[in-house]
């Protein structure tokens, strides 16, 4: 009994060891702090090109960075996202939302003159 749970704990150990090390690499966000400023860049270590949706929320920075950045990263490259520069006499933080997707999709809203020239008569 106690070897075949050893046995059973042994082939789980191996099984999940495989799963996770088959795994993709994902793309990750990598920050390059300098002297006066930090470079927020986006590594991409699979072997296809990557849409990346990334949203920075800065605390104590020059720039507003608020707006959200959708970029394509190619495979297996180094991207350059932002650069923030800290206020002085500041402590300066962030956070980051950074959503990656297989492709871009693009969405084709088509607006209508005539459905607000309708509604604005009647």
């Amino acid at each position: 009994m106690k070897n075949r749970n050893t046995l059973i704990i042994y082939l789980c150990t191996i099984l999940f060891g495989f799963i996770s090390y088959s795994q993709e690499k994902s793309l990750r966000l990598i920050e390059d702090k300098q002297k006066k400023r930090t470079i927020l860049y986006i590594q991409n270590d699979t072997d296809t090109e990557k849409s990346v949706f990334l949203k920075i929320n800065p605390i104590g920075y020059r720039r507003s960075a608020n707006k959200p950045m959708i970029k394509i990263i190619p495979a297996k490259s180094k991207v350059q996202m932002l650069i923030l520069i800290p206020l002085a006499d500041v402590e300066s933080h962030y956070t980051y939302n950074l959503i990656v997707n297989d492709k871009l999709e693009t969405i084709d809203v088509k607006r209508s003159k005539e459905l607000k020239k309708k509604d604005s008569i009647e």
